[in-house]
């Protein structure tokens, strides 16, 4: 029995077959029966036993052989799973004459058949024309509907764009801006231009105005306080009251010498930051008879700078060392308190005033008349230059600021931008400078990384510049 252990065979279809090929192969009575044989050939004498019934028919002369070899042909004949053709020719003589008469009737019969399979051929080959052409079709059909939907879209965006037209003048509409348009409409680009120009430029001679002043109104108001007999005044001086000053034998000048060389660094450094003022002062060395005052001028790096750009100078400090070193450079300088050095200089009289990392350590009511000498001395387009540690950098707010013993208290540029404008200048402005390298910053592209980089390695110092009156 066979087991259904193959997918491909039906086990019960091919045991059936062989039932019946079994079957065929048995014969219900044997080829040559025995009463056949005994009338057939009673004369001849009975075979020996031991040859058997195939030895028998053999050794009958003539018949023998031929119905041995008839036998065999009709054994092969009748084997089982060959066609009707491998039977027919297996037939001696008629068999393949059978098969070639066959061959030329059916001569008609294969032509026809032929002849229908290349039609089949030939409506297959039209069908399938047929179906690529209508997947051309299609394919068009689709390229078409894609072509609408980006027409569609170009039309939605013209669309929009007119939209985003018609919002903005409304907006404008709502801004009261409709005669300023009707009015530019009229005029062509360069008039228009031109208009612009003028009514920018008139704005800015406002504020300028404006600003002027306010300025005049604030120095006649701080002159009048100052001359008013109970007014306030502020200290005379840079120097604390004589008797606030311990007598311990600590010499401040040598000391400060000595700090400034080791934390300060070289004159090169030193003059290769101080460079970016010198725009702010080229007017100065064009005028004649005008001077820059360096108030705390140190060892005299900026003093040295400007004499190069061939714009007088001179500088106040009130360490005698460092007056000394100025000098012997060919510099002019003075040992003085710098209030009361500006405050006895002519209204007027002063192109400039600048001090370097010196506010911060000022005490408040100092600081207020440093700006208010500064304000009596300069000359009506003069300025003031205020350079000081940076407290927004939160390691110069946190640390570095207190690396100098003598300092006070840091203080914020808008504070700084605020008092100037308070005391009477006109116009102030605030100059950040010398940010941490490059190779100190977080290299991330992150917003975390850009607010650590901005407020641990932004600018370390800034500067306030302010101006006694504001020029166009």
């Amino acid at each position: 029995m066979l087991l259904p252990n193959n997918p491909d065979l039906d086990p019960h279809e091919v045991e059936e077959k062989l039932r019946r090929i079994a079957s065929e192969r048995r014969r219900p009575q044997p080829l040559f029966s025995k009463p056949a044989v005994t009338a057939a050939f009673a004369g001849i004498e009975a075979a020996p036993a031991a040859g058997g019934l195939r030895a028998f028919v053999k050794r009958i002369p003539g018949i023998g052989p031929a119905a041995i070899a008839a036998y065999r042909l009709y054994r092969n004949i009748r084997m089982p799973g060959m066609s009707w053709r491998q039977r027919v020719r297996l037939i001696p003589v008629l068999g393949p004459l059978a098969l070639w008469v066959n061959g030329i009737v059916r001569l008609n019969t294969v032509r026809d058949q032929i002849a229908l399979d290349l039609e089949q051929v030939r409506q297959a080959q039209r069908a399938s024309d047929a179906q690529a052409a209508a997947r051309l079709d299609a394919v068009a059909t689709r390229i078409d509907a894609a072509d609408a939907r980006i027409g569609s879209a170009v039309a939605r965006l013209d669309l929009l764009d007119r939209l985003q037209i018609e919002r903005r003048l409304h907006h404008l509409d709502m801004l009261d801006l409709a005669h300023r348009l009707q009015r530019l409409d009229a005029l062509n680009l360069e008039h228009r231009l031109g208009g612009m120009g003028n009514a920018l430029a008139d704005l800015r001679a406002q504020d300028v105005a404006r600003d002027n002043l306010i300025a005049g109104l604030k120095q006649e108001l701080h002159r009048a306080l100052r001359t008013a007999p109970t007014a306030a005044l502020p200290p005379e001086g840079m120097t604390p009251p004589r008797d606030a000053v311990p007598a311990t034998g600590f010499d401040e000048e040598s000391f400060y010498i000595e700090f400034e060389g080791l934390f300060r660094g070289s004159r090169e450094d030193i003059q290769q930051r101080l460079e970016v003022y010198l725009p702010y002062l080229a007017h100065v060395a064009t005028q004649d008879g005008a001077r820059v005052v360096d108030v705390g001028c140190g060892r005299g790096e900026w003093l040295e700078l400007l004499a190069a750009q061939g714009i007088a100078a001179t500088g106040i400090d009130m360490n005698s060392a460092m007056v000394e070193a100025c000098r012997q450079r060919g510099f002019s300088a003075e040992c003085a308190d710098a209030i009361a050095w500006l405050r006895r200089q002519p209204p007027g009289s002063v192109a400039a005033v600048t001090g370097f990392h010196l506010i911060e350590h000022l005490p408040f009511e100092t600081l207020i008349a440093l700006f208010d000498a500064a304000l009596h001395a300069l000359q009506p387009d003069g300025l003031i230059i205020f350079e000081t540690p940076n407290p927004e950098n939160l390691q110069v707010g946190a640390c570095n600021f207190y690396t100098d013993p003598t300092h006070l208290h840091p203080i914020p540029p808008p504070v700084a931008e605020f008092m100037a404008r308070q005391r009477g200048f006109a116009r102030a402005d605030i100059l950040r400078l010398h940010p941490y390298p490059d190779s100190h910053r977080l290299a991330e592209d992150s917003e975390a990384a850009r607010r650590i980089n901005q407020a641990l390695y932004g600018p370390q110092d800034y500067a306030v510049l302010a101006w006694k009156t504001h020029a166009n």
